[in-house]
């Protein structure tokens, strides 16, 4: 359609036929199945004398239109959202926003979503990275400074370090997290929405960028987030700044911690944290860190499927491994794959951080993420 003005806007509404009227009118959208894509005519979208709009194809599930009507949320929008929360609003409440902030146009991920504009430009990892994080973990750090979390070596290129199993990185500290963290960790899982059915992320939304979530057929488990008032209890801020000195990764690449807990029966079926070569603003997780907050009388092993490689749950251990490669982290490590192995007597209670390559923070702020955290 080329670049509309402002001017050329106003002359267009001043002289359009009773059709264009029409169509330039508010949606009166009609019910019809969930997720369909609709287009929003440029009237919707908020110009300046200074703004003109490239292009105006921009799609919103009929749901996601509705909100605008929906008081709930447009008490959200008064309330300080449309900056607190601003890609939960231009998803799911994109109108409400746009009188304040002139969110309509970035109600388009493409637009929305760039590593520039989210400041997600440097990478956590370079090429030889990883070798030298794990081995300088496998040495106990300079003077010995992680001689105190007990490391050990699970598996190495070469064997090395008394790796039990010669392969990929993944190691343990056996004393990572202490009582009280374990216990702020527990309690905050029980903030906000608590423990829910684990999900996995189905197909995308429209053009939002945002993902589906589905009840998960190969995990059985329970998870709770750690976010704002979990995220703010003070043993959990140690957990997280001492993951983030030891491994060197700043936590803007954090996911939030996910609190897990496995009852009888329950497993999580091989997945592989990452995969393929990543396209997601925040990057690959790059590595997973994961807390045992428990010891389980039996069965609940993380178990690494293609090396056949077995972890025991502890109390306080804190199993480490990369879901990438050493010479190229933009590539997954196929041979990453790992499951939970079902609880055979017993509650296994467990936390981890998923980090990216690259800010995740702020792709997950402006709904650049798949989800909302």
């Amino acid at each position: 359609m080329g670049n509309i003005s402002f001017e050329f806007l106003k002359i267009l509404r001043g002289k359009m036929t009773r059709k264009a009227r029409i169509l330039l009118s508010p949606l009166k959208l009609p019910r019809q199945r969930p997720n369909a894509k609709i287009d929003i005519p440029f009237a919707h979208l908020k110009l300046s004398e200074s703004q003109t709009i490239e292009h105006t194809d921009f799609f919103v599930d009929e749901t996601h239109y509705y909100c605008s009507l929906n008081y709930f949320r447009l008490k959200k929008s008064r309330r300080g959202e449309c900056t607190n929360n601003p890609g939960w609003m231009i998803v799911n409440c994109c109108k409400s926003c746009d009188d304040k902030e002139g969110y309509a146009p970035l109600l388009d991920s493409n637009v929305r979503c760039t590593r520039e504009r989210l400041n997600a430009t440097v990478p956590a990892w370079e090429p030889g990275s990883l070798d030298a994080l794990f081995t300088n973990w496998a040495k106990g750090g300079k003077n010995g400074e992680y001689d105190q979390y007990e490391p050990r070596v699970i598996s190495s290129p070469g064997k090395v370090f008394g790796a039990e199993h010669d392969g990929p990185w993944i190691m343990v500290f056996d004393s990572f997290v202490n009582d009280f963290e374990i216990e702020a960790l527990l309690s905050g899982a029980e903030f906000g929405s608590g423990y829910q059915r684990s999900t996995d992320q189905g197909k995308i939304i429209g053009s939002s960028g945002e993902r589906e979530k589905v009840i998960s057929k190969t995990r059985t488990s329970s998870n709770a987030w750690c976010r704002a008032e979990c995220e703010n209890l003070s043993g959990v801020k140690q957990v997280t700044e001492r993951i983030e000195k030891v491994t060197g990764v700043p936590k803007e690449n954090y996911e939030s911690f996910q609190i897990l807990r496995y009852e009888e029966g329950e497993f999580y079926r091989s997945h592989h944290d990452s995969s393929g070569k990543s396209d997601k603003i925040s990057g690959h997780r790059i590595m997973t860190v994961f807390l045992y907050l428990n010891d389980v009388e039996e069965g609940g092993e993380t178990h690494f499927t293609k090396l056949d490689i077995s972890v025991k749950p502890k109390k306080g251990r804190a199993l480490i491994w990369p879901s990438v490669l050493n010479d190229d982290p933009s590539m997954f490590d196929s041979r990453m794959y790992h499951e939970a192995k079902p609880v055979v007597k017993g509650v296994k209670h467990a936390a981890n951080h998923w980090i990216h390559q690259y800010n995740f923070v702020n792709a997950n702020v402006w709904g650049c993420s798949g989800s909302f955290a």
